[in-house]
This record gives C-alpha cells, structure tokens and sequence, in this order.
C-alpha cells in the first residue's frame, strides 16, 4: 500500500469533518427531525453538518478496515482500545444528556483513527521493525521472502 491513499483519505477525513463541525455549531432555529436523548437531536441544518461528516469519514474508516491486518503492536491496540472506550462513552454521554461531555468521548475516537491512520501511513518496514525490536524478531525485507 503506499502512502497516497492514506494521506488523501486522511486530508478529505478533515476536510469533510470540518465541514460538517461548522454547520452542526451554527446556531439553529429550526424543528428537531429526531431525538437521541430529551436535548440532544439534528435540526436540519445538524443534519447536513452530520452527512458531510459521516461521508468523509467512511473511506478513512473504509481503509483502516481493509488494512486492519497491517496494525499490529501497539499502535492496533491503542486505536482499538481507544475507538471502544470512546464508542461506549459517547453513548452514555449522549443519552444521559451531560452535555458538553460527548467531546470526551468524540476526542478518544479521532484519537483513535489518527494513531491507526498514521501507522498505516509509515512505510511497512518502519511499522515492522519496530514491532521486531520489541518482540526480538529480525524483521524481513519483502523482497528477502521466497
């Protein structure tokens, strides 16, 4: 895999996700079109601001997955773990209504896919060798494989 995909999916990941931060933040007016909990729920406006994050979002999370097999040592687990911790805690944030606590969770989570995004995007010698050195393996070039 080369470095391009990872960089371009990471760019339109921000992009799109800043996009849709500002119109889920512009103040709205409008009517709720669903609840998740007694105050939290999308006007229109929040609905937009949601699709554009949610659709630059998928083909980041779209490559993690076709690569998951590449995260491996630390960097796998700590994005696991954190995307886990960071999915069940904004659950009860958002439907226990703490309010501005949802950011907790919501951080973990980017957290979580920078660190898996950032692993796949170093060449696959550097995230080997340095899984070797802590397991005591001699990594092996690929082109040394029969």
């Amino acid at each position: 895999m080369t470095r391009t995909p990872v960089a371009s999916r990471m760019l339109g990941w921000l992009v799109g996700s800043a996009a849709g931060g500002l119109l889920i933040a512009m103040p709205d007016s409008g009517p709720r079109l669903f609840s998740f909990s007694r105050t939290h729920g999308p006007s229109l406006v929040d609905f937009v601001g949601m699709v554009i994050a949610v659709v630059a979002w998928l083909p980041a999370v779209w490559l993690i997955w076709r690569h998951r097999r590449a995260l491996r040592g630390l960097a796998g687990w700590l994005s696991a773990g954190l995307a886990l911790v960071g999915v069940a805690l904004l659950t009860v944030t958002i439907r226990s209504d703490l309010g501005l606590w949802w950011l907790v969770p919501v951080t973990l989570l980017v957290v979580a896919q920078l660190i898996a995004m950032g692993s796949l995007a170093r060449p696959p010698g550097r995230r080997e060798g340095r899984e070797a050195r802590s397991s005591g393996r001699t990594p092996v070039e690929p082109s040394a494989q029969p």
